[in-house]
């Protein structure tokens, strides 16, 4: 049997040429940082990327990507849509105004809330979470957007196909955001809780921090392997909730960057980067919080509320 001729998929030599050029003239293009040189050496958004945010339970991964979008929206005009499997519209809603104005919210009156609930929409779009949704409902939804950065938080939310094997089902998953990404040039963010094992796993008896529990690795990631596999960067998000002097920083570990080339590498594994809550008015990393400066420009404008 004559097999179909597949020569129209392969590259033409001009296309890795154009990038063979540009590698020569120190012209690859960077990922876009947030003005903290701190995260911005270790993680920067990539145009058509794939991040896994991999974290327990209560550890505060949700309110740090919110974190993270609200910079890339005040410093980078970057837009994103969210579905939240746990978490209502009006909540997120809640802590990005908090977040973008370095307020905190029950300090707004009426009128700023309503002002800014419709001035974050320009940047910020929410998916219902009232219906259970496949990844490819989400993927085809995030296709048709303008949203430059899509979140699925959390993976274990979305309604799987039960008549599949979870290995295939994970490759299955892992293969078509691969493809949405690379189509799109969409970037995408998937929120995933580690394995039991890793919530059981504590620092030893002659470690500094002797009973509490460890970050989780790569190979931690509900559903395996899989994910660190297929991903372009994994990030960990942790938070030493028992610990009196800790609790409130959310620790930063980068396990994988793979295209080192355009911006970022990984933490060191006892170094990760330690985010302080700041009361939730947005993170701050060694005492920097990027959008300080873009509050401060909207001081005369929060005025004509007062």
């Amino acid at each position: 049997m004559m097999l179909k001729s597949c020569l129209p998929m392969i590259e033409e030599d001009k296309k890795a040429l154009k990038y063979l050029i540009a590698y020569k003239e120190g012209k690859i293009k960077q990922g876009l940082g947030v003005n903290l040189p701190d995260l911005d050496k270790h993680f920067v958004l990539k145009k058509a990327s794939f991040n896994i945010l991999l974290g327990l339970d209560n550890v505060g991964k949700t309110y740090w990507l919110l974190w993270y979008l609200v910079c890339q929206a005040k410093i980078n005009n970057k837009k994103s849509i969210i579905w939240s499997g746990e978490n209502r519209s009006g909540q997120l809603k809640r802590d990005i105004i908090q977040i973008w104005l370095g307020q905190k919210f029950n300090e707004l009156n009426k009128n700023k809330i309503a002002f800014y609930n419709k001035e974050i929409s320009k940047y910020f779009k929410f998916i219902d979470n009232a219906k259970m949704y496949s990844h490819r409902e989400l993927l085809n939804i995030f296709y048709d957007t303008d949203a430059d950065i899509c979140v699925i938080d959390p993976y274990t939310g979305l309604n799987h196909p039960r008549n599949i094997p979870q290995f295939e089902r994970n490759y299955i998953i892992c293969n078509d955001i691969r493809e949405f990404c690379n189509k799109s040039g969409k970037s995408i963010f998937v929120c995933i809780h580690p394995m039991t094992e890793a919530a059981r796993r504590v620092f030893p008896a002659d470690h500094i921090l002797n009973g509490h529990i460890q970050p989780p690795r790569k190979a931690d990631c509900e559903g395996g392997q899989v994910y660190p596999n297929r991903c372009d960067n994994l990030i960990v998000c942790h938070r030493l909730i028992s610990s009196p002097q800790l609790f409130m920083m959310s620790e930063i570990y980068v396990l994988k960057i793979k295209d080192k080339e355009t911006g970022g590498e990984p933490t060191m594994i006892n170094e990760p980067l330690r985010f302080d809550y700041n009361n939730g008015l947005g993170f701050t990393l060694g005492g920097v919080n990027p959008l300080s400066q873009n509050n401060n420009n909207l001081n005369d404008e929060l005025n004509i509320f007062d």
